[in-house]
């Protein structure tokens, strides 16, 4: 991952707007990523319904930090925070394409390892659906904002 400063508070918002977004503040504001990384690594799906409407800034910093963790061999085994990264991605390519259009080139690679991981998180795909189409609807986005 190419070296970005983690975002300032301005870059947060309204914390009053969001009550996740401001627990996410509270939780992992202004840290790096290599800090707030065991926080995602801990419980996912919290981590990625604090990051679901966070502003671009702050998303485009911190998804990074499942993608981190995902790339690690202590993510053997966990599903979850596999299936929260890919979906996160997803329902983000949904919402705001244009803001998460300058880190998905960056991003492509994790999303490209992790579908194409399903069974090392032991992701069983009649539970999670499948990685590689969640991976393919993902790009098919992408495509259709360029």
């Amino acid at each position: 991952m190419k070296q970005r400063r983690a975002p300032t508070r301005e870059a947060w918002g309204d914390l009053s707007a969001d009550p996740e977004v401001k627990y996410a503040f509270e939780l992992f504001g202004t840290k790096t990523v290599e800090e707030a990384t065991p926080l995602f690594a801990d419980n996912p799906i919290e981590r990625a319904a604090e990051l679901r409407f966070s502003p671009a800034p702050v998303f485009n910093y911190y998804v990074f930090c499942f993608a981190s963790f995902l790339m690690t061999p202590k993510a053997q085994g966990e599903a979850d925070a596999a299936s929260c990264f890919l979906r996160l991605v997803r329902d983000r390519m949904r919402s705001d394409p244009k803001g998460i259009a300058g880190v998905y080139p960056e991003l492509k690679p994790a999303i490209d390892a992790v579908s194409a991981r399903q069974a090392f998180y032991d992701a069983d795909e009649n539970i999670y659906g499948s990685f590689l189409d969640l991976s393919h609807e993902i790009e098919a986005l992408h495509a259709a904002e360029q």
